[in-house]
């Protein structure tokens, strides 16, 4: 009698890995996606090219400071701006504007620091434009970190991050105090220990 043989255990075992390598292929397509979609450059708001608007009568009183008074004075506020998002960070005036602290980078968390020069616009706002990264033992580029950090932390508005330009907007035509006092950037330079900023404050405040 002829006897048939059975290829249903073969059959099986191509189906199992057909499975494994659609689901292997799918992971990967996947992880492609979200690493492109990471790498994406990412900008939160848009720098204010306006000049400061004042009134006529306003007081404008020009304050000499030095590199470490701003530093204390910018790590006060953000700590109090951002809450607990700040922890962990740290902003220090030295050779340069160097900005301290954690990222989330492919779900791990990662120390960097990033470093920046300073530039007085023409309408009294600052850029901090990106020099140099470092990220751990990773080498990546200074718009990728720019990008994670709009993503992760919840800056005020009138900061602003453009990581395809690779460079920090602090929009100060943006900022006020409750009794209206504004300010304006004058000079910034770091190697003289020289920074100047502009005091624009409402006679109504001081009546």
């Amino acid at each position: 009698m002829e006897q048939r043989s059975d290829n249903s255990g073969n059959k099986k075992t191509i189906n199992i890995w057909k499975w494994a390598f659609l689901i292997l292929a799918g992971l990967i397509v996947g992880a492609a996606i979200w690493l492109a979609v990471q790498l994406q450059p990412v900008s939160v708001g848009e720098e204010n090219t306006a000049p400061l608007v004042t009134n006529d009568d306003d007081l404008i009183f020009e304050v000499s400071t030095t590199k470490a008074d701003v530093t204390r004075l910018t790590n006060e506020y953000l700590e109090k701006e951002l809450d607990d998002q700040y922890a962990g960070f740290s902003f220090s005036l030295e050779e340069s504007a160097e900005l301290n602290g954690e990222i989330e980078v492919f779900g791990f968390p990662i120390q960097f620091s990033l470093y920046m020069t300073p530039y007085v616009l023409e309408n009294g706002n600052l850029q901090l434009r990106g020099d140099s990264i470092n990220i751990g033992s990773l080498n990546l580029p200074i718009s990728f970190a720019m990008s994670q950090l709009s993503r992760q932390v919840d800056f005020p508005e009138w900061i602003v991050i453009d990581s395809e330009n690779q460079f920090i907007i602090v929009n100060l035509n943006e900022f006020e105090l409750e009794n209206g006092t504004r300010f304006s950037a004058d000079r910034i330079n770091l190697e003289e220990d020289d920074i100047r900023l502009n005091i624009h404050l409402p006679v109504e405040a001081i009546r």
